[in-house]
């Protein structure tokens, strides 16, 4: 569980609709505060009033030291986290958010920032223009969307497209296009900086189209939840410190074993986005369904509330 410190009150200060799913909330401290500040491209864990906690990126200025702001799409077949906030939570209430963290951050330096963005994984990006425009330095926004009738964050997105500064791609309209990654990758210079954010195929064409770029100019970062598929294997937990062995039945992920077993262990999204629960394991072959953690990490680390397990038994150092 997170520590009642690692936690941030905020009250609901305004809400408003962006297109027929998305949300923006404005949260700010209760009494006028500034908030604990954070950086482009992070996100906030908000704990919602029925216990379940999500993740959104914070997609204000982070120079706005008085208030998060978040959107939250509706998804009807997910976990309920974004129902529930679309259809109770209102202005005046008051929200349980973590200290910001940030898994997705803008390079130091770059030739140019390239970003592109899918629908609601357009919130990240959002905070990193303001920062590129601060810092002076030259980017180009990428916005994929279905529909200009449904284009969220209109006003902004616009007034960024009539500047030169970001273009509009409404696949689904008459006479709509679709943006051409191979071709925007192949006229980059090498040391300009990717970002995506967006569905998963997004995401994969991204990395497929700048396969011959240097490693570290691209940066991703998914949105939603990791789900273990129905069935996925059973195995054996062995907690190197304390002397235990922890069976996990097929379906049940790690850390519900753990908590049946009376072991304590820190977890806040329980989707693999969030990387509280991050765990270093000693010996086994993990199965890897975080959608944050770096490949170098994963060679030590494994998060134990989605990610599951291809050999009889995992050491973790716990």
């Amino acid at each position: 569980m997170v520590r009642p410190n690692h936690r941030v009150t905020t009250i609901v200060r305004d809400i408003r609709v962006e297109n027929s799913s998305i949300l923006t909330l404005n949260l700010a401290d209760p009494d006028g505060w500034p908030l604990p500040p954070f950086e482009a491209g992070a996100h906030i864990d908000v704990h919602l009033p029925n216990g379940a906690v999500r993740q959104y990126s914070l997609c204000g200025d982070p120079a706005d030291a008085v208030r998060y702001r978040i959107a939250v799409q509706r998804e009807d077949a997910g976990r309920g986290g974004s129902v529930l906030i679309h259809e109770t939570v209102k202005v005046g209430d008051r929200l349980l958010v973590s200290l910001p963290r940030n898994h997705f951050p803008l390079a130091a330096t770059g030739r140019r920032h390239v970003l592109v963005g899918g629908g609601i994984g357009l919130t990240p990006l959002i905070a990193m223009v303001e920062v590129l425009r601060r810092r002076g330095e030259p980017f180009e926004l990428h916005a994929c969307v279905k529909s200009r009738a449904d284009l969220p964050f209109r006003d902004w997105l616009e007034a960024l497209e009539r500047q030169g500064l970001a273009q509009i791609y409404a696949s689904r309209d008459n006479g709509g296009r679709r943006l051409d990654l191979g071709g925007l990758m192949h006229n980059l210079p090498q040391d300009a900086q990717v970002y995506c954010c967006g569905p998963s195929r997004m995401i994969e064409a991204v990395l497929a189209a700048g396969s011959e770029r240097p490693e570290d100019t691209i940066h991703v970062e998914h949105f939603g939840s990791a789900r273990i598929p129905p069935g996925a294997e059973a195995f054996t937990v062995e907690l190197a410190r304390s002397k235990r062995s922890i069976p996990v039945a097929a379906g049940m992920t790690i850390v519900e074993a753990l908590r049946e077993a009376g072991v304590e262990i820190e977890a806040s999204c329980e989707g693999g986005a969030c990387l509280t629960c991050k765990t270093r394991y000693l010996e086994g072959v993990p199965i890897h369904r975080d959608l944050v953690m770096k490949p170098g990490e994963r060679l030590t680390y494994m998060t134990p509330c989605v990610s599951g397990c291809a050999s009889e038994r995992l050491v973790l150092d716990l």
